[in-house]
């Protein structure tokens, strides 16, 4: 009974580690704000209101997102695991105060979006329209080094069919053909660890993406590399840790099509520029 117990606790153990170390990857990003009067002095206990900025359920949006909550007695308000996406940030009207609104939020994975709402007094409507929707927020709180791509981005680069064609657009970062992977600030490949919706997928024996787990472009919402200065739940990588994040469905239907042709006839045939080498010198091709 004893070593029954001990084999018993011995696997409790290890896979409750697993379970913490799967939850610590974020796959949601956060809002916070400031409500403030036209002079910038807090404005206390009013609702705020957070919608996704596309109500259509077209692709690469965050269809029917809502969520309330309410400002501190600083004008302070924080949402955390807000999906990455585009939002409109709303105010109710407050004793003295009419509603505002601030439109086309970015919200990236893990990163901390900041706001500022300026209500103007009862009788005027303040609406401050921000179109930043192509753009990544800065984290003015964090230290890591990162690189985040929209799916709007996505949708504009020239790419290949699987998410991986896309890194190259990102600083510091090239591929690397004969050693396998992906080179991130001179890092090999085998340095980097790959995250999909939070779940590690690398390789456990080449430290590389296995092409299973390589997904269409089409299939991406975000695409995010950190190169340095990362947390410490992402300890395993001395290279980079690439993250991509999936799209949502919504109740509409919505979607890509496309097809994708390879020969071995369009592709160069590296060994013959050897062989006619070998023979020029005399030596056996091979």
């Amino acid at each position: 009974m004893l070593k029954k117990s001990k084999l018993l606790f011995i696997a409790s153990a290890f896979v409750l580690c697993f379970s913490t170390f799967v939850l610590g990857q974020r796959t949601t990003g956060d809002i916070e704000g400031t409500i403030t009067d036209p002079q910038g002095a807090a404005v206390p206990n009013v609702t705020v209101t957070v919608t996704s900025a596309d109500s259509t359920g077209a692709a690469g949006t965050t269809s029917g997102f809502r969520r309330t909550v309410q400002s501190n007695s600083q004008g302070f308000f924080r949402l955390s695991q807000v999906p990455p996406g585009v939002y409109n940030v709303a105010t109710d009207p407050v004793s003295g105060f009419a509603a505002g609104a601030v439109n086309n939020i970015r919200v990236a994975v893990d990163n901390t979006t900041t706001v500022t709402v300026q209500l103007s007094v009862s009788g005027a409507d303040a609406v401050v329209d921000v179109d930043a929707s192509d753009l990544a927020p800065i984290d003015s709180g964090g230290t890591k080094v990162q690189t985040t791509i929209s799916a709007e981005r996505i949708e504009l680069l020239p790419k290949g069919v699987d998410f991986t064609s896309v890194l190259k657009t990102i600083p510091g970062t090239r591929p690397e053909g004969l050693a396998g992977g992906v080179s991130i600030d001179g890092a090999s490949g085998s340095e980097n660890a790959f995250y999909i919706d939070g779940q590690e997928v690398t390789n456990f024996r080449t430290g590389t993406l296995n092409a299973n787990n390589a997904i269409p472009t089409q299939f991406l919402q975000e695409l995010q590399v950190k190169s340095s200065g990362f947390e410490a739940e992402f300890g395993g990588a001395t290279g980079g840790v690439i993250s991509a994040i999936t799209k949502g469905g919504s109740n509409n239907w919505h979607g890509d099509f496309g097809i994708a042709f390879n020969t071995q006839k369009f592709n160069a045939d590296g060994r013959k520029p050897r062989r006619r080498l070998c023979a020029e010198r005399g030596g056996v091709g091979l």
